[in-house]
């Protein structure tokens, strides 16, 4: 019998990055703030990779379940920054995100990208709530700034963006339902892409959760869906590829440098302290992960 209520990862690592170092981290975040048991879902290579650098205790004081899964991944080759004046490129393993309902060992699940760090426990209220499914429909950056225009919308005048890095669903028939969707328009991306015109040539899950929501609704208003919450109407906050983390004082205040969106040249320095952050700049969060470890006793 499933668990009742969990935290999931999905980490795949690549040659540019390892995810399941950043998965632990991840896991130290919600075992001291959600207090909830956490399930890693990975592929044989890096789960061995993840034996070999790391001691059986703490994998196991990380992970409760660790699910081994060899689903066929599409290329995705993502560019990614660090800092507005580095950049490389990698594969991104991202398109069985959406099998998340048939992974997960719980009742009611909260999955999380590896590079989400949970430093309150805002999202335990959410298992109680009313909706099945939620996700964040709106963003902002750390310099509490909206987003470029791409991130609001799938495309000029399109659809309303909602994004895949936290996803509560719950075991009911309508979670079910919306897994099925995001499950059919992963599997025709091609033909989405056609039909909602957005850019990208990067698979992105995000894209594929909006339209979900946006089919669910009978292609009307997504803020209206009475099934799918948005976390009260809160942002989420991204730390942007282009921004950089100066120092971190503790687990909690991060010092960050948050790049101007339009004149990359300008910067300032912003404390964020108590406050769940989505960190896109993989690098960094790399960096002050050894730091961060030791402040866990690791």
């Amino acid at each position: 019998m499933n668990e009742q209520k969990g935290v999931c990862f999905f980490a795949y690592n690549n040659e540019q990055l390892d995810y399941v170092k950043m998965a632990i981290l991840a896991s130290k975040y919600v075992k001291e703030n959600l207090k909830l048991p956490v399930c890693l879902i990975t592929d044989e290579g890096s789960d061995n990779w993840l034996s070999q650098t790391h001691s059986k205790e703490l994998i196991e004081d990380s992970f409760d379940y660790i699910v081994i899964t060899n689903d066929e991944m599409k290329p995705n080759h993502r560019r990614h920054y660090d800092s507005p004046w580095s950049e490389f490129a990698a594969q991104f393993n991202n398109s069985n995100k959406h099998k998340i309902y048939e992974y997960s060992p719980f009742e009611q699940t909260l999955l999380l990208d590896i590079d989400y760090i949970v430093k309150t426990d805002v999202l335990l209220k959410y298992f109680d709530g009313d909706s099945p499914v939620c996700m964040f429909d709106n963003a902002l950056s750390v310099r509490n700034e909206l987003p470029s225009p791409q991130e609001r919308v799938l495309y000029d005048a399109g659809i309303k963006m909602w994004w895949s890095t936290v996803v509560y669903f719950d075991r009911s028939n309508f979670s079910k339902l919306f897994f099925d969707t995001w499950a059919h328009v992963a599997d025709n991306y091609a033909f989405y892409q056609y039909l909602y015109n957005f850019p990208s040539r990067l698979f992105r899950t995000d894209y594929c959760v909006s339209i979900a929501v946006h089919i669910l609704s009978g292609m009307q208003d997504t803020q209206t869906h009475l099934h799918i919450g948005n976390f009260d109407d809160t942002s989420l906050v991204n730390v942007s590829q282009k921004d950089d983390i100066i120092e971190t004082h503790g687990l909690n205040e991060w010092i960050i440098i948050a790049h101007d969106q339009k004149e990359t040249w300008k910067n300032i320095l912003v404390k964020v302290d108590k406050q769940d952050i989505h960190v896109m700049n993989k690098r960094a969060l790399e960096r002050m992960l050894p730091g961060l470890m030791e402040e866990f006793d690791v």
